[in-house]
């Protein structure tokens, strides 16, 4: 059957996804209903990007060796 190849994001509607099929066939999807917080990535991002420094991770590491 056909399985999506391209995903690719409206250029004016954020909220839009279109999916290139294998046959061809193009669908467009909102998931906006799916995922409130599609149009704002950015405080998910730096969520991520802070969780590497969070020094409670490097503790436990470094204090059997003390």
């Amino acid at each position: 059957g056909p399985y999506p190849m391209v995903i690719a994001s409206h250029p004016s509607e954020p909220n839009q996804i279109a999916l290139g099929m294998s046959d061809g066939a193009v669908h467009v999807i909102e998931p906006s209903e799916v995922e409130p917080k599609w149009g704002t990535p950015l405080p998910q991002e730096n969520g991520a990007l802070s969780l590497p420094l969070n020094p409670s991770l490097c503790n436990p590491a470094s204090e059997p060796a003390s």
